[in-house]
């Protein structure tokens, strides 16, 4: 949430304008960052009941405002102004916020994403677009093409259901259907004594489950979706390793890979509304190896790559460096460095116990003999 800090204090050009599907999300941020009314403009629904229910969310300081009350530093805007409104700010810069932890965060790129980035008329930023988002970490079970066929299949056979009743006289079909306590089948509704196929709603079914369990599933498909519909993708700050092994956990991954990527994300500055901040990805690579986290810390970027990120190496430089004796380090070198319980030929036990000498700086020759002390 830096990005709104720096923009209360002037620091950067422009005012923020966040467009976002939940009131919950504006308040929290709004109570997080400690954001002063004159700071602020809220747009949201105000038909029916949801004026009171999201003007108490927000807090009576902060009154909902209309798509054409004059900009502010920061502007907050749920899908009652996605579509069909203008907002006039020469220095409005769009953020969309989209929550894979929340459904109704997430944006179909093709329709709403598009109509939300011409929003803002006449800004001098309008070709920039911010989009802050999480995966949804839903199960990857079902593709895409598996769950379209099953719903055309499901289609399919509610229209010949459909067919099949509506194909009875009037009032056999009235009486049939007066029997009938409930219509099971998917997409099917009766309307005057006729069963009614909803496309729509099958369709719909295709749409929700492409956004969720597709598109926001990986950030690699939602950037293929985003270049697809025409968007230039210049800046990712997610983590691809991490991906990586989030959908394949058994995945072979270097520890160079873990280790560099590591670094990248411990000198990553906190993002605008992060929602995987980069803490919670190194999480990650920590519980997958927790040398990396161990060598980080202690020997530094420098130091492991001097080493050419060997393993063996490193544990060596870790364990010399422990404030215990000369002897307990060459135990627990030597314990790091043999398999238990497996033949090693003499010259290459010597060769192994020399490196270790040589890692401590022992002026020392290694012979078979030590190995038995």
């Amino acid at each position: 949430m830096s990005e709104c800090a720096k923009v209360l204090r002037d620091e950067l050009p422009y005012n923020l304008h966040i467009f976002v599907n939940s009131v919950e999300f504006i308040a929290k941020v709004i109570d997080t960052l400690k954001l002063a009314p004159e700071a602020v403009k809220v747009v949201c629904s105000t038909s029916g009941e949801s004026r009171q229910e999201n003007q108490r969310k927000l807090g009576n300081a902060y009154p909902i405002g209309q798509p054409s009350d004059p900009a502010k530093k920061i502007n907050f805007y749920t899908s009652t102004c996605f579509e069909g409104c203008d907002i006039f700010d020469p220095d409005g810069v769009t953020f969309i916020v989209s929550d894979g932890r929340k459904a109704h965060t997430l944006l179909d790129i093709s329709t709403l994403f598009t109509q939300i980035c011409g929003r803002i008329r006449d800004s001098r930023y309008k070709a920039q677009i911010v989009h802050v988002y999480s995966t949804t970490k839903y199960s990857k079970t079902v593709t895409l093409d598996e769950f379209v066929a099953a719903t055309q299949r499901t289609l399919a056979d509610a229209e010949s259901y459909a067919a099949e009743i509506n194909s009875l006289s009037e009032a056999t079909r009235v009486k049939t259907l007066s029997k009938i306590p409930y219509i099971n089948e998917q997409y099917v509704r009766i309307v005057d004594n006729r069963l009614v196929v909803e496309k729509n709603l099958a369709n719909m079914d295709i749409v929700n489950f492409k956004i969720s369990r597709h598109i926001y599933a990986t950030y690699v498909n939602l950037t293929d979706e985003l270049q697809r519909n025409g968007y230039k993708v210049t800046v990712q700050t997610y983590s691809k390793v991490v991906e990586h092994l989030a959908a394949n956990p058994s995945a072979r991954t270097t520890f160079q890979e873990l280790f560099d990527e590591y670094c990248r994300l411990k000198t990553m500055t906190e993002q605008f509304f992060v929602v995987e901040s980069p803490a919670e990805l190194c999480a990650v690579i920590e519980q997958r190896h927790p040398l990396v986290k161990q060598a980080y810390d202690e020997l530094g970027t420098a130091k492991v790559q001097a080493l050419k990120y060997h393993v063996g190496n490193i544990r060596r430089e870790l364990v010399k460096g422990l404030s215990i004796g000369d002897d307990y380090k060459i135990v627990k070198m030597i314990n790091a460095a043999f398999q238990k319980q497996t033949a090693i030929p003499k010259n290459k036990a010597k060769e192994r116990l020399q490196e270790i000498y040589d890692t401590l700086g022992l002026q020392r020759k290694a012979k078979a003999t030590d190995l038995a002390q």
